[in-house]
């Protein structure tokens, strides 16, 4: 079963396609705002929607079924072949979720939401007339054999097939069918066709979610966007005359510029808790469509809120607040390091967040991470056994002295 593929050989790709501009950082100037032309996929989803239509339980067993099928299949290979001639990349076999597939689509694409959501749709549509399929008594032992290799969880048929009804119209059907009767079917290889193409279509329709609803790690986008030249000419750059000020003075001023006003005071009283994302554009209150789609997938509103990001901790760097220290180790999967630590910090979570910031951070800024942990209550004891644990492990590297004279006495054990 199933329509034989050629070998071909590798597109040629030249500067001006996406492909190759993948191959860049994600925010130089040749890559900006550059995305795949996403409506060439949606044209093949449509026709690839359109195909899964001739997929009728009436037409089985025949030649025709086994050929809708095969236009199903092909199809969606097609989408695959495509996919891959228009980004470099591969669906089939790349995890939806994977830094490979942020870095090259996850960030410029978000602009494309609305058609990357008619794609999703379009391959959540194409499954419909296949499942209904299964459903009925002629292929219900098929079925049994598809749920074996690809479990249908998210597509429960019932526990018994729908009978056949004997209407004039699948008479007629009967009738019509028995012209390209199948000789021989291999049940077999067709639960395993079959199984191929819910495999397919989910994966697809999951991929294309991805691309704009799967968010780049904060503090790996922030990094990025300090790394990029343009980024610090256009957008960093121009605050630099401002870092001779207080902090609260630099705030001010950039509440003051149209683009970055309505994210100042939400980026600068984000909970270091809880994503960013989810702190800027998910409503809570709400149990379906949490998020505000047209603030979210927009990345002039990142460029706003990656501006302020970067500018902050470039004047606290500056002033000395929270200088990254490349010698620190970071120790957050150190699991001998971590059941020390929870002594002090015994939430898992919370004590992996600690261990993942101070990392970066001076001692100033290690003291004031602990003292914020202290008042919240997170930190059950700062004692000198929390200093000399964190001074072994490389991250405190001041004195006792600095470190008692900091904390206060309340909480810290003998």
């Amino acid at each position: 079963m199933g329509i034989k593929r050629n070998e071909v050989e590798e597109p040629q790709w030249t500067k001006w396609d996406y492909a190759d501009k993948t191959k860049m950082e994600l925010f130089s100037a040749k890559r900006w705002r550059k995305t795949p032309d996403w409506n060439i996929i949606l044209k093949q989803v449509e026709k690839t929607r359109q195909a899964s239509q001739m997929i009728d339980i009436r037409l089985y067993p025949s030649k025709l079924f086994f050929a809708a099928l095969d236009m199903l299949e092909a199809n969606l290979y097609m989408i695959d072949d495509m996919f891959y001639f228009l980004t470099g990349m591969r669906m089939i076999g790349t995890k939806p979720r994977s830094e490979k597939v942020k870095n090259a689509l996850g960030f410029w694409s978000m602009d494309k939401y609305k058609v990357l959501e008619q794609i999703e749709e379009g391959l959540i549509q194409t499954r419909v007339p296949l499942t209904e399929c299964l459903k009925h008594e002629p292929l219900w032992d098929i079925y049994l054999k598809v749920i074996k290799i690809r479990p249908l969880s998210e597509h429960p048929l019932g526990t018994s097939p729908i009978p056949v009804l004997l209407i004039e119209e699948e008479c007629a059907y009967a009738y019509a069918r028995e012209h390209y009767e199948a000789n021989h079917i291999n049940q077999k290889a067709l639960a395993s066709q079959i199984a191929n193409i819910l495999e397919l279509v989910g994966h697809f329709a999951y991929f294309f979610f991805c691309i704009y609803g799967d968010f780049f790690d904060f503090s790996k986008l922030l990094a990025l966007f300090r790394q990029s030249e343009k980024c610090q000419s256009d957008y960093i750059e121009p605050w630099r005359h401002d870092f001779g000020g207080t902090r609260d003075s630099l705030i001010a001023k950039m509440e003051k510029d149209p683009k970055l006003r309505p994210w100042v005071h939400r980026y600068d009283h984000l909970s270091k808790e809880k994503s960013v994302p989810f702190q800027l554009f998910y409503d809570e209150k709400k149990i379906t469509d949490s998020v505000n789609k047209e603030e979210c997938y927009n990345t002039d509103n990142w460029l706003s809120i990656l501006t302020i990001a970067a500018v902050l901790q470039e004047y606290d760097e500056q002033h000395g607040m929270s200088t990254p220290t490349a010698t620190k180790p970071n120790l957050v999967n150190d699991e001998v390091f971590l059941t020390k630590l929870s002594i002090f910090i015994p939430n898992e979570v919370v004590a992996k967040r600690f261990v993942e910031a101070v990392s970066t951070m001076n001692d100033r800024g290690t003291l004031a991470l602990v003292k914020r942990y202290q008042k919240r209550g997170l930190c059950l004891d700062t004692s000198k056994a929390l200093y000399d644990l964190l001074y072994e492990a490389g991250l405190y590297t001041a004195g006792y002295s600095n470190w008692s004279a900091q904390i206060s006495p309340k909480t810290q054990r003998s």
